[in-house]
Parts: structure tokens; sequence; C-alpha cells
């Protein structure tokens, strides 16, 4: 076997556990819609809002855009950016997760803005050069992300930009933490460490990686021990004004930080 067939082979691998994965979770989350509560979980709770705020503020103005959502999931990242004015295809390994995203573009009015498919990260079907931005959230650790890099770069125009929440590898209280939780997470992901984001930003003319959350994980470790949802508002409130201050004076410890912003132009 050959290096590129036994890469192939690797690959298709990856995308059968990751298809497998999130059709299972996208089913689940059907079968559960309205029913119950969040319980621990501290991404429905809020947890990620401060990184999330700081995205779109980044995105900036979509009204009148033509975007791809990048593996989009079960698409409630496209809602809202359809929400905001802009037509966005967007795609996903999940069949399921896309039966999901059809039904709730639905049900916020949206449909005929977007256009879902079914398709991997590393192979896209789309045209060179159409899209004005691509965005993306905890995809990228999905994926082989130098082939990734590649084939955003290819479908993005000239002076286009994308833009990715993905998170960090580095701090050793989050890999306590994932080590704790494999349930949460398939095989074959990874977060992303600082050389894999420089080398995902050759791929383009520029880029940069912001990190978010360094003492804000404590919030959401006390949310995850407690399920206490005012005491995750009330100490995140703390703890995202403190790592502005801190990471804005020490800048090197962006690493050790739950998530990063990378923007990437081509």
């Amino acid at each position: 076997m050959s290096n590129r067939e036994r890469e192939h082979t690797v690959l298709q691998s990856r995308h059968e556990v990751e298809r497998r994965f999130h059709d299972e979770k996208a089913v689940s989350h059907h079968h559960h819609h309205g029913h119950g509560s969040n319980g621990h979980n501290f991404y429905a709770k809020g947890g990620m809002d401060p990184v999330w705020d700081a995205y779109l503020r980044s995105i900036g103005e979509l009204d009148g855009m033509t975007i791809l959502d990048f593996g989009c999931g079960e698409g409630w990242s496209t809602v809202a950016y359809c929400k905001r004015g802009a037509k966005v295809y967007c795609f996903d390994i999940s069949p399921e997760s896309l039966r999901n995203l059809v039904h709730d573009a639905e049900a916020a009015g949206v449909a005929g803005r977007i256009y879902p498919a079914v398709m991997a990260a590393e192979d896209l079907g789309y045209p060179s050069k159409i899209f004005d931005l691509v965005l993306g959230v905890s995809i990228l650790h999905h994926t082989d992300v130098s082939c990734a890099g590649r084939e955003i770069a290819r479908v993005l125009k000239p002076g286009g930009r994308a833009l990715f929440i993905e998170p960090l590898a580095h701090n050793i209280f989050l890999r306590i933490f994932r080590w704790l939780t494999p349930h949460r997470r398939t095989l074959t992901e990874q977060p992303m460490t600082d050389r894999q984001i420089t080398d995902f930003i050759r791929a383009f003319r520029s880029g940069e990686y912001r990190g978010y959350q360094f003492l804000s994980i404590f919030s959401q470790g006390l949310f995850w021990l407690t399920g206490n949802e005012w005491l995750l508002r009330k100490t995140l409130h703390v703890t995202d004004r403190l790592d502005r201050w801190i990471l804005s004076a020490f800048p090197f410890l962006r690493r050790y930080c739950w998530a990063a912003i990378i923007e990437v132009r081509n």
C-alpha cells in the first residue's frame, strides 16, 4: 500500500468514526427535543458565550454575504448567520445532524437561504473562490487540519476571510477534564496545538489566533461539579474580565486558554 493509499484509508476511518458519533448524538437530540433540562451542560447554559460574542464581533456584518458554515453540525450557527442577513452554504459529515438543521431552519423561517450538503471537510464539493467568509465552530480539530486548510483557501474569494473557534491542547487542567469525560468527544478529535494552528495559517496570505477563557475554565469546572447556573454566571462575569486583562498583559499565556479564535485571510 502506498503512502497516499494509507493516508486515504486513515482519513476514511476518521470519517466513519465522526459520522457515527454525530449521527447518534443528533438522533438523541431530536428524540429528547423539548424534554428535560440540559443538566450540567455549560455550553447550553452560556459557558462559552464570551467566546461566541467575541467571535461575532470579529466576523462583523453579514448582510448580503455568501458564506460557508464549515462543519455546521445541527446548525444553530447556520441559523444565527442567516438571521444576520447572510446566504449560507453549510455542510457536515453527519446526515442526521443536517436533518435537525433543516427542521430548525424551517421553524426559524430561514430555510430558503440555507443550502445544506453532506460532505467531508477535507474534500469540499464547491467551486473555487466563491465564498466571502468561511466560518466554523469547534470543527477543525475533528479534521485533517492540513487538508482542510487547503480546501478552505481554495473556496475563499481573494481577500476573503475564514474564522474558527477551536479548543486548545496545552492546559493541564483541560487535559484532565477531557480524560475524565471521554463520552463527550470522538476518539479521532484532538484539541489544537500551537504548531497545528501555525501550519493551518500557512495555507493563507495572513492569519493569527487569539486565546479566550484562561481563568474562566474554573467557572466551567465549578458548574460541571455543582450544576449551579447562578454560580456559573457570577464567576464567569468576573473571570472573563480578568482574562481580558491577563491575556492583554501576558499574551504568551494564550496557548493555555480553553479556546482560540483563529482568523485567516486569502
